[in-house]
């Protein structure tokens, strides 16, 4: 079962002890390099030289400056490791889809035509044509013409400078271009220059002997108001990593059949290429977008309240009062303020610290003087659980699912020395509640019982409301599909099951979720009737 097919699936994710190991290492590697934009150095010529002999050994003859474009056709095997139901590798095999990627060397951007290879050859086969352009993204999807659904597509790790030689030439603009000391990749001697792509610190490692580039890596940060910076923003610091390898010569030049691509040390994506074109002028028509294509500017600080993410579910709902003293702040994903005797739980702390400061102040707005106790993470999926550095940096206690405390805790630990947010600036350990079985959360009016889905795969935790007659259901019961339609017949079986071994009465019961307004029980169990269960 996969839980969030419906919004899409993002890439590759630091975990406990591996996330960790891996955010030691690269930091060691690429944050020895100054940070917070372009440092006045003297030229290195020794480090310009080698730009120069790595352009000459990629172009065979051919000045790559005077190259406009260039054009692939490739098959990209993709990995989902945001979602998950165990925090390690091996992470979730995500599908195959073929890529057109067309990089725009002169003006500085791309466009990728993305269509996914389906199981059933009759089914629709949208094509995602997105370009990535500084720092708008504009998507158009259509088929033989026809606008249709969107796919949710993330930006490539670090796109502006995993291409060779867009990053060779970005490298031998820059005004702080050094060459580091000479390091061991793959048990393979290798050359390393080290420069700054506006304010993000990047490395390219060449291999001493061909002289090609072997991998790139860039540190940046997520900000975008869209799905896939939603799951990565609160990690900070992305370490991302492109390893190039199995160089050919293709149309004249030599170019890499195989990128890899990682984020904090997962990979996110492998892909392999069957045509490379070298272009002599920008080609307008490719990059020509369907009119109305939209651009994606918003960033997460400018986020509002129940405002809806770009690539990601819009509930098209307002902030509601859904019992008396139960606020639900709907958008692409749930918030919900719980208010109890002696001060108010919220249920969900998604999208960014940003975003959970915001719904903090509408909790402050309509509660006054009742301090916030207790916030619920029900799963820890980045973008479920993206807010949580702002609770913690308030000294709010976090209650998640006990399989889940590494990975929360991981992410509250994760360094953010490009963007500081609260927790950032003033560090303080996080109280981290582990559920593993029932486990109350205040008494009398709105008392919570917080509970492992334990028929769950996905490691999730319900909050259960009795006097509410309310069960939070975390990301368990996503009404996306057709016409508001439940997904994934065998997460509602799971659920199903959970509440009865729990002995929650299900007669009046209204479920709530990540992704739901009030819904009676009663809904669940005729999807499961449709589904066979």
């Amino acid at each position: 079962m996969r839980i969030s097919k419906a919004i899409g699936t993002s890439s590759a994710p630091w975990r406990e002890r591996g996330a960790a190991t891996a955010c030691r290492l690269l930091a060691g590697m690429l944050l020895a390099l100054p940070i917070g934009g372009t440092v006045a150095a003297p030229v290195d010529a020794g480090a310009h030289a080698l730009v120069e002999q790595a352009l000459a050994a990629m172009g065979h003859g051919r000045d790559l400056h005077h190259v406009a474009a260039i054009r692939s056709t490739a098959v990209a095997a993709n990995y989902d490791v945001v979602e998950f139901d165990h925090a390690d590798p091996p992470h979730v095999f995500a599908g195959v889809s073929r890529l057109a990627v067309t990089d725009d060397l002169r003006r500085d951007r791309r466009l990728v035509e993305e269509t996914p290879l389906h199981a059933d050859p009759a089914a629709p086969t949208p094509t995602l044509r997105t370009l990535y352009d500084g720092a708008a993204q504009q998507t158009d999807t259509r088929v033989a013409g026809r606008v249709v659904s969107s796919l949710r597509l993330d930006a490539p790790p670090s796109w502006q400078t995993d291409e060779p030689v867009r990053a060779l030439l970005l490298a031998e603009r820059a005004s702080d271009l050094t060459r580091q000391p000479d390091a061991i990749l793959h048990g393979l001697p290798q050359h390393v220059l080290a420069f700054h792509h506006g304010r993000w610190p990047v490395r390219i490692y060449l291999d001493a002997l061909s002289g090609l580039p072997s991998a790139i890596e860039t540190v940046r940060t997520a900000s975008r108001a869209i799905s896939g910076d939603i799951a990565w923003n609160a990690w900070g610091d992305l370490h991302d990593r492109t390893e190039l390898m199995n160089y050919m010569l293709l149309d004249g030049i030599r170019y890499p059949l195989q990128s890899d691509y990682l984020r904090n040390g997962s990979e996110l994506r492998s892909v392999t290429r069957a045509t490379v074109q070298v272009l002599g002028a920008p080609d307008a028509v490719t990059f020509a977008m369907q009119p109305g294509a939209p651009a994606l500017h918003t960033t997460l600080d400018q986020l509002a309240l129940g405002e809806p993410a770009g690539q990601a579910p819009d509930p098209k709902k307002p902030i509601a009062e859904i019992a008396p003293g139960i606020v639900q702040i709907p958008g692409s994903w749930y918030s919900t303020i719980v208010r109890q005797d002696d001060g108010l739980v919220i249920l969900d702390a998604p999208i960014a610290p940003a975003y959970a400061a915001r719904v903090l102040a509408e909790a402050a707005r309509r509660f006054p003087g009742l301090p916030v106790k207790a916030v619920v993470a029900s799963t820890a999926f980045y973008w479920h659980m993206a807010g949580l550095r702002e609770y913690a940096a308030r000294g709010i206690p976090i209650y998640t699912r006990d399989r889940n405390v590494a990975v929360v805790r991981a992410m509250l630990a994760a360094p953010h020395t490009l963007a500081p947010d609260d927790l950032a600036r003033a560090p303080r350990r996080a109280d981290v509640r582990g559920v593993a079985g029932p486990t109350p959360i205040g008494t009398g009016r709105h008392a919570i019982v917080v509970m492992p889905v334990t028929e769950g795969e996905q490691p999730m935790v319900m909050s259960w409301i009795a006097d509410a007659r309310l069960l939070h259901t975390a990301e368990m019961v996503q009404p996306l599909g057709p016409d508001g339609a439940l997904l994934y017949p065998e997460s509602l079986l799971e659920l199903k099951r959970s509440v009865r071994a729990a002995g929650i009465p299900t007669a009046g019961l209204r479920m709530i979720g990540m992704h739901m307004s009030p819904t009676p029980w009663d809904v669940l169990e005729q999807a499961l009737r449709k589904g066979g269960g």
